[in-house]
């Protein structure tokens, strides 16, 4: 009371940020210099750097933004065109296609998508499509304030903006994969410090150029012989932290990802200190398993927390979420009847067996259902198994790692091959999709004693969501990956699901069916 009392509608809690410890900048009076000094030069023309370097990296990207929505755009006109049969309009035509392409790149550079270095890709398609129906939205009421928006234009917009939502992300996520390969695209970036925390960082970084931040090496307390043998081949060993300003101007570098998860508070202090003249800084101050995707910071009293938020909570989303499963479903059914009447009929040709497998699995509240699908698999596909592995050493240390084998004797020859790495042996699934045992995005279902033990305490994760038909697992490896792995994805996508998740997945599965990615 003494304190609100001084404050009139305090903004912080001087009580609580008297005891916190403060983290003063290195750039302190005592050290800078005048405006035309050697240093201060250095220092613009070093922002010119920067700039030159986001805008290189940028480019790709909006061009890439660009051409999905040109193209999409003009195949709408195209097809309104043709089903009104009314004349094309070119000049309201090109005025359109301007607004939102302005539109798009001025909505893009609020929401960070230009360049986007290091941005998350689910959070990436989000931004993307919150500024393509920005901008669809600013350009109709724009038309509408400066004249009369027409049936056409209505229609057009109608088409072209569902094509724009996966044409879109997937032309970002090829112009990604294409330049990342250029020396000239993406930012660069230092790790501080060379625990196994920013080992992991660099080696993620060092697997995934297309995320844009490009890692140069590694900076550390000291540099001591434990150190420098702790470095394996494919990290470069830069400088001491109290060097790590004069390193970055030295490698032209404006990023810096500071993994201190086991480095102490008055360690992360002087870290951040002497970071405070790094444009980009980031720190990552914790080896705990939280939500990672839509947390924020938050503060309290002056003391910085994390606001996590768990989207399972809420009701419109799983409603949502089963809407769309139910609609995807009955669609996806209909449409892929002549397919199933082939299958059908091959399977007869070449298994005497049933045509269709119904296996018990665990789904959501640890309730059995059986699951559906083509049968690949001879009939006496345990014993067959079970001589496999006892004759083969190495194919038993393979099940044992990643509970399947890529040269499976029990899968049936040419039917059975083709439809495991087609994906099409789980069509089925839909059936259980409608039923609500499943859902189309989820963890793949478990089913024996030993796979449940794998989860260990995470497995009352797994029971929260239902078992789905595709998933992170499978877009991230799916048969190159082991158990563990698995075990790693289903975990993240219990923790940080989203509606943006589910449609991210069902995007790259999209990919991995096309190019039977990880496929067996």
């Amino acid at each position: 009371m003494e304190e609100t009392s001084q404050l009139i509608q305090p903004l912080i809690c001087t009580r609580a940020m008297s005891t916190l410890k403060t983290v003063v900048p290195r750039n302190t009076a005592h050290r800078r210099v005048d405006s035309a000094s050697d240093t201060s030069r250095h220092f613009q023309t070093e922002g010119l750097l920067s700039y030159r370097q986001v805008f290189l990296t940028s480019l790709p990207l909006f061009f890439a933004d660009l051409a999905a929505l040109v193209v999409c755009y003009l195949v709408g006109t195209v097809v309104t065109t043709l089903i009104l049969q009314t004349p094309i309009y070119y000049h309201g035509l090109w005025n359109n296609m301007t607004a939102l392409c302005l539109c798009h790149f001025l909505l893009g550079s609020v929401l960070g998508l230009f360049p986007a270095s290091g941005m998350n890709p689910v959070r990436e398609l989000r931004n993307q499509i919150t500024s393509i129906s920005g901008s669809f939205l600013v350009v109709i009421a724009l038309n509408g304030l400066v004249g009369v928006v027409t049936t056409n234009e209505v229609n057009t917009a109608m088409l072209a903006f569902p094509l724009v939502v996966v044409v879109g992300p997937s032309s970002r996520f090829t112009a990604r994969r294409a330049f990342a390969k250029c020396h000239w695209w993406g930012e660069r970036v230092i790790i501080l410090g060379n625990g196994r925390q920013g080992k992991l960082v660099y080696q993620f970084l060092e697997r995934m150029p297309q995320r844009g931040l490009k890692p140069l090496g590694v900076v550390d307390e000291c540099a001591n012989e434990h150190l420098m043998s702790n470095l394996d081949g494919s990290l470069e060993f830069l400088g001491v932290t109290s060097e790590l300003v004069s390193v970055c101007r030295k490698n032209d570098c404006h990023w810096v990802i500071a993994a201190v998860g086991d480095k102490s508070e008055e360690e992360v202090r002087r870290i951040i200190a002497e970071g405070s003249l790094i444009p980009n800084l980031v720190v990552l101050n914790s080896n705990m398993m939280m939500p990672t995707l839509w947390v924020n910071s938050f503060e309290a009293a002056g003391f910085t927390g994390i606001h996590v938020r768990d989207r399972m909570l809420v009701p419109f989303d799983r409603m949502f979420k089963r809407i769309v499963d139910v609609g995807l479903a009955a669609l996806l059914l209909v449409v892929t009847v002549p397919l199933f009447l082939i299958l059908l009929l091959w399977a007869q040709k070449v298994n005497s067996g049933p045509v269709f497998y119904c296996h018990h699995r665990i789904g959501r509240q640890g309730k059995r259902f059986g699951v559906w699908k083509f049968t690949t698999m001879v009939s006496d596909a345990p014993t067959v198994l079970r001589e496999y592995l006892e004759s083969n050493p190495a194919a038993r240390r393979e099940w044992e790692t990643f509970h399947k084998l890529k040269n499976d004797p029990r899968v049936i020859a040419g039917y059975g091959t083709f439809l495991r790495r087609a994906s099409l042996d789980e069509l089925p699934q839909l059936w259980n999709v409608l039923k609500g045992e499943m859902s189309l995005v989820g963890p793949r279902p478990v089913y024996t004693q030993d796979e449940v033990q794998m989860y260990g305490d995470l497995y009352p994760l797994y029971l929260r969501v239902r078992p789905g038909l595709t998933g992170l697992w499978q877009v991230s490896g799916r048969n190159n990956t082991t158990f563990a792995d698995k075990v790693c994805l289903d975990t993240y996508y219990v923790m940080n699901w989203s509606l943006w998740l589910d449609y991210f997945i069902l995007l790259r599965t999209i990919r991995t069916v096309l190019f039977r990615e990880g496929s067996c």
